[in-house]
């Protein structure tokens, strides 16, 4: 019989028992991961789901043992239907956007910005253009597709309408093409502003049709919605309110042609609108995502629902306090800097309470190349927060003492400052994010081993040196005039780090693989660890020290010592097999194989069953 446990592979499953494709499907496998699904244990396969372990492996086991059970046709298994791979056209075409509009603008904007030694030397309409295409062709993009293709799943069941899901694409790209290239030309032809403004119009319409579908998927699910559920909800009402509120405001600044009025409309409204965006929709999707994905990817404590909804009250509480704050310190007096600030300080004190309750820095069971991404968010996150509370300070002590005839000085606000915190959450958190989930669920569904693939090293270093230099050298430049140099390098940087990272996904997502990779891949795809049967080089270390934790004796005894530290045992061991970890000290297959096997024979054979009594 097919010795189904836990620590099977999925692809083993499928291979030796395809009838017993129909239950994973109905837990969310559906069209993941190619033919025989993704390289990842049943063990995991429950817990990403929320499925329970037991009942998951008993039905398992009773259609593995039904011969009579028609399997899934291979083709069918494989491509699924439209929305089993609907994320694929919105990562590819958020990866485009980011290296086009996004990220390489920004960096070109920043060398103009670096050679002229000025923030001015890049015009208002071009610094909007370059945000709004990060805001909705890289966050926007890269969560729809998220969404479409992740949230059914967590809710065991399919997406709703799938067909208006792709006409949000559409829509959203073309919107975006009109809005953010056109953008910069409407200050002086009027055609380009029309043309903008209707590409507004169409992302209205796209951000609509998202929240419809998911809204109509969820009640089509039938299942009460979890805390981190409603961190989603509110994300997504948030994002059709940025919307229509960045259209009335761009629609304001290119209908003025008075100089002294516009800087009034950017002064009143655009600092609230950067808040809706950035806190309110994006931080409340990541907070809503990350509660799923900590506990159930990676192993770690389960969030406390009670906490998670009252935070999820105040941050609403919070983003409203600072967006109408920012607008009444404009339209009324600056008493209303209490709203804000108070806003600010609740903003930080419930994410810093949140986020310990998950605990992200502990142990965890289940470490991949990804964990170091979004953790490192997490940091970039809190430095955002500690910025801004720390603003009073840095304004009204840090700049009259160090610089007090710096124009930030003068004036009482520094642009360079505020917009250092914004890099901090923007790229050092929300892109952080995007990256190290990107690189965890792209290799999944396509049927990749992430335990195969290279740990990312360089985009995590490009992009966080890009992050620590903008966001420290922006700030400098309040001092002196010199680090106005450094900003033109980070841009480059970051933008690097995301080219690296987006050609690596775009390879997997198109099918562009190396024949290396084909056979590492292929040689993880190996029947399971039997204990007491032969060994062999293809078996993977760590289920053989999952099955016979005796191994590990043979193991530290050939010199494999960071199989001692448990972390290191949990996380390395995954993917390597007894082959690659041979030929990673130069050892013979043979010797360290043959060692196993008399040790296994040692074992076994001091078991002994158990005398029969006679009653």
């Amino acid at each position: 019989m097919l010795p189904i446990q836990a620590t099977m592979l999925i692809p083993d499953l499928l291979r030796a028992a395809p009838q017993a494709r129909p239950i994973l499907d109905r837990y969310g496998l559906r069209g993941c991961g190619g033919k025989f699904g993704p390289v990842e244990s049943l063990g995991f396969f429950a817990q990403a789901h929320a499925v329970p372990l037991d009942r998951l492996l008993d039905e398992l086991r009773m259609a593995a043992g039904d011969r009579e059970a028609t399997p899934i046709p291979p083709t069918l298994a494989a491509d699924g239907n439209a929305a089993d791979t609907i994320y694929r056209p919105f990562f590819l075409a958020g990866i485009s956007v980011v290296l086009t509009l996004g990220a390489t603008w920004g960096a070109y904007l920043l060398w103009r910005i670096s050679w002229q030694g000025s923030f001015g030397a890049a015009g208002l309409h071009e610094v909007n253009a370059h945000g709004h295409a990060q805001i909705f062709g890289w966050v926007g993009l890269f969560i729809m597709g998220f969404a479409y293709q992740a949230f059914p799943r967590f809710k065991h069941t399919d997406l709703a309408l799938p067909r208006l899901a792709y006409l949000s694409l559409v829509l959203m790209l073309a919107g975006l093409l009109g809005r953010a290239g056109c953008e910069p030309l409407a200050a002086e032809y009027p055609w380009a502003g029309w043309a903008a403004l209707s590409g507004s119009a169409l992302e209205i319409v796209a951000v609509g049709l998202c929240a419809g579908i998911l809204g109509r998927t969820w009640y089509r699910a039938g299942k009460s919605l979890a805390s981190y559920d409603y961190y989603i909800l509110a994300a997504l009402v948030w994002f059709v309110v940025q919307a229509v509120y960045d259209a009335v405001y761009f629609a304001a600044t290119v209908a003025t042609t008075d100089p002294a009025e516009l800087r009034w409309l950017i002064a009143t409204w655009q600092g609230s609108l950067r808040e809706v965006q950035i806190h309110g929709f994006a931080l409340l999707m990541i907070l809503g995502v990350s509660q799923r994905v900590f506990h159930h990817f990676y192993g770690l404590p389960a969030p406390s629902p009670r906490l998670s909804l009252a935070a999820l009250a105040a941050l609403n509480v919070a983003i409203i306090g600072e967006s109408v704050g920012l607008v009444l310190m404009q339209l009324a007096d600056r008493t209303w800097a209490v709203l804000w600030y108070g806003s600010v300080l609740l903003l930080a004190g419930t994410v810093a309470l949140l986020v310990r309750d998950w605990h992200i820095f502990a142990p965890a069971t289940e470490a991949d190349r990804s964990l170091k991404f979004l953790r490192l968010a997490y940091v970039w996150l809190f430095v955002s927060l500690a910025m801004l509370v720390f603003v009073p300070g840095y304004q009204f002590g840090i700049l009259p003492w160090l610089a007090p005839s710096s124009g930030a000085a003068q004036i009482g606000f520094s642009h360079a400052y505020y917009g250092a915190t914004r890099h901090a959450i923007t790229v050092g958190f929300i892109s952080l994010m995007i990256v190290g989930m990107a690189a965890k669920v792209v290799p999944t569904l396509n049927g990749v081993s992430v335990h195969a693939l290279g740990q990312l090293w360089g985009p995590f270093l490009l992009i966080n040196l890009g992050c620590l230099l903008r966001v420290t050298a922006q700030t400098l430049t309040d001092f002196t005039p010199r680090a106005f140099a450094v900003t033109g390098i980070s841009g480059t940087l970051e933008t690097l780090g995301l080219a690296w990272w987006g050609g690596h996904l775009a390879r997997i997502m198109l099918g562009w693989r190396h024949e290396g990779l084909e056979a590492v891949c292929n040689s993880q795809r190996v029947p399971a660890y039997v204990p007491g049967q032969a060994i062999l080089p293809t078996h993977r270390v760590g289920d053989i020290l999952d099955q016979w934790p005796g191994a590990l004796e043979t193991f530290l005894a050939f010199g494999f010592k960071p199989l001692a530290n448990p972390l290191l045992r949990q996380r390395f061991t995954r993917g390597v097999t007894v082959r690659r970890a041979c030929r990673f000290l130069g050892l013979p297959e043979a010797q360290l194989i043959g060692a196993l096997e008399a040790a296994q024979a040692r074992q076994f054979s001091r078991r002994r069953p158990l005398p029969l009594v006679q009653g």
